[in-house]
């Protein structure tokens, strides 16, 4: 049976940290808008300067440990540690720290997790529904559902410029049925031609969850992933040149 799931926002299926949206102890030296990794949730950490999206980095790959950023963070809030005097800082960075290797604990079992061209994954944990979400790990995977959807937004927009019928235009181009384009929002008509090519992709063999995407599924989980690529400027991908290794940039 075709199971239709409600919205789960990416951080809502993440594991809770103590002080994970503490802010007053991110390192000086990454306060800038010059640092780059190559780990989405890295990125989201250096962006908004919540150790959870370090943790969350940790848990789904424990080679962050060796990122720069990660290793400039933990000696900081080493240091600090060692270095205050106040009793409660003291309480807290020892908790951070400690956060670290939780983290190291949960890693990610990712063998659940199936991933399609449309940039959707299907996922499956412990104890709980299967879902849909967007993977953030390589980065390429997110990436490449914003950029799925942001060029079916770009189709509708050239097609209105020059004035043929869009439904018409849409349902070719993508060899799908009837859909609704008396919508004035791009992003309403996009969702609705993403959620239909993804269901009709071939599912992996091992996938057997049966899930069914729908419009506003498929919107929701684009608006939450473009989060993640806000402040970004490269696309990770094979034959794209990747602009966070020029040497001007902090790595």
């Amino acid at each position: 049976m075709v199971e239709i799931l409600e919205y789960r926002t990416f951080e809502s299926l993440q594991n809770k940290y103590k002080f994970q949206d503490n802010t007053s102890f991110f390192p000086p030296s990454l306060n800038t808008d010059q640092c780059f990794s190559r780990h989405l949730l890295v990125n989201r950490f250096l962006n908004t300067k919540k150790p959870k999206f370090l943790f969350w980095s940790i848990e789904k790959d424990s080679n962050v440990l060796m990122d720069p950023f990660c290793v400039e963070t933990v000696n900081y809030w080493r240091g600090l540690l060692i270095e205050s005097n106040s009793r409660e800082d003291k309480d807290i960075l020892a908790q951070l720290l400690v956060n670290i290797g939780a983290a190291l604990g949960e890693y990610k079992n990712s063998s659940k997790f199936f991933h399609y061209d449309s940039g959707f994954v299907h996922c499956s944990k412990e104890n709980q529904k299967a879902f849909f979400s967007f993977e953030v790990h390589p980065p390429r995977r997110c990436f490449r559902l914003v950029e799925n959807f942001e060029r079916i937004v770009r189709k509708i927009k050239q097609v209105e410029i020059l004035g043929a019928d869009l439904k018409s235009e849409l349902t070719n181009k993508y060899s799908i049925d009837d859909i609704n384009t008396d919508f004035s929002d791009h992003i309403h008509i996009a969702a609705q031609v993403i959620s239909k090519v993804h269901n009709k992709i071939p599912k992996n063999r091992h996938d057997t969850f049966d899930l069914f995407l729908t419009p506003f599924l498929a919107e929701e989980i684009y608006k939450d992933a473009k989060i993640f690529c806000e402040g970004l400027s490269y696309i990770v991908d094979t034959f794209q040149t990747v602009d966070y290794w020029s040497p001007e940039k902090k790595r």
